[in-house]
């Protein structure tokens, strides 16, 4: 098996993401969100990649959910890709910052109109009696704002997960894994890459 040779994390996967993207894959961007509450109980969750760069991995979510909640009690938290027809997993381990709220508005004005309102309609990870209790609510935040721009929740937004360990994973023969490690220097600014027995 061929070691990939990359300096740059950040690169590598621009490189494999593109590949799941450009494969039959049904949801690329799909990756677990790992985070820890106040009592250090942790709790993971799907959540949607909607934009990378060297300054981390984005990600939206309504911030009362339990999800964001524990982000504002705890910034430390990971996420996982795994694109199993490409045998390929990337484990992204760091701390998660609000995104700025142009760049949160800006997102939400690009989602579907249906999907506005199910951000406002949703009262996330708390307890519902029903589906047709969810199902008022979307119809009633329809009519509040029929013939209106759909404005962006205060109660929804993003988080960037900066980076600070990144591993890609490579299935081999017989579990001979590949597994190549990028750890973030803060005193030199610099990625130290190694590999590591799988």
């Amino acid at each position: 098996m061929a070691i990939e040779n990359f300096d740059d994390p950040l690169k590598h996967f621009d490189v494999w993401y593109k590949e799941a993207c450009e494969s039959k894959i049904k949801e690329p961007s799909a990756m677990s969100l790992a985070t820890v509450d106040s009592r250090g109980r942790p709790s993971v969750r799907m959540v949607l990649l909607k934009g990378f760069s060297d300054q981390g991995f984005v990600f939206y979510t309504n911030l009362n959910s339990r999800k964001g909640k524990d982000l504002q009690r705890n910034q430390n938290a990971a996420l996982c890709f795994h694109w199993i027809p490409l045998e390929k997993q990337v484990r992204i381990e760091g701390h998660a910052v609000p995104v700025s709220d142009e760049e949160a508005d800006n997102y939400f004005s690009s989602r579907s109109r249906d999907s506005q309102i199910s951000a406002w309609a949703s009262i996330q990870s708390s307890p519902l009696t029903n589906r047709k209790e969810l199902e008022k609510r979307c119809k009633d935040i329809a009519s509040r704002f029929e013939g209106i721009k759909v404005p962006r929740p205060d109660f929804w937004s993003g988080y960037r997960l900066r980076p600070r360990e990144i591993e890609f994973w490579t299935a081999g023969d017989n579990r001979l894994h590949e597994r190549i490690v990028y750890t973030f220097s803060g005193d030199t600014g610099y990625w130290k890459r190694g590999i590591k027995y799988p």
